[in-house]
């Protein structure tokens, strides 16, 4: 299955794997929505698996909304499927406990 990313109402959804493979492609896509200036909302709850390279890309782009004084809301705290990754890698707060 290839790695898509939808946008729905606003939402970006990743649906597929987040891996080295494909985090840099990642990373850019997401990056240039950080360019206008707006929150980014981002949904991995339909991602199926995620390895640490996909989850320190993910904390690299919170990190950077941050020091651009944007706000990323990043959801999939409830994801079985990165669960362990995310918490072996001590990303896991960068997940969103609210859902849009």
């Amino acid at each position: 299955m290839a790695t898509e990313i939808k946008e729905i109402n606003g939402m970006f959804q990743i649906v597929g794997s987040i891996t080295s493979a494909n985090c840099h492609a990642i990373k850019s896509h997401l990056e240039s929505t950080l360019v206008t200036g707006k929150d980014l909302l981002l949904s991995i709850e339909k991602v199926i698996s995620i390895d640490a390279s996909g989850a320190f890309i993910l904390e690299a782009l919170y990190k950077k909304a941050g020091l651009e004084n944007l706000v990323i809301s990043i959801f999939g705290l409830e994801n079985d499927d990165i669960q362990e990754v995310m918490s072996t890698t001590k990303t896991r707060y960068i997940l969103s406990n609210d859902r849009v």
